[in-house]
């Protein structure tokens, strides 16, 4: 258990960390904001699965 919340935990900090290096450092080329806008709306998304994944296995 204590193995699965710290790869969680890794995974949280890596998605964290890329919702502010991917679009400011990696897109940075890109002429117009899409690029980030773009990366913003599938990190919400991959985000938004990641918290249903680990809500689903909480028990009472």
């Amino acid at each position: 258990m204590a193995n699965q919340i710290k790869g969680w935990v890794i995974w949280f900090v890596i998605l964290v960390l890329s919702a502010f290096t991917v679009p400011f450092f990696l897109l940075s080329d890109v002429a117009k904001v899409y690029g980030a806008f773009l990366y913003w709306g599938v990190f919400a998304v991959v985000a938004i699965i990641s918290v249903g994944i680990i809500t689903s296995k909480w028990r009472a």
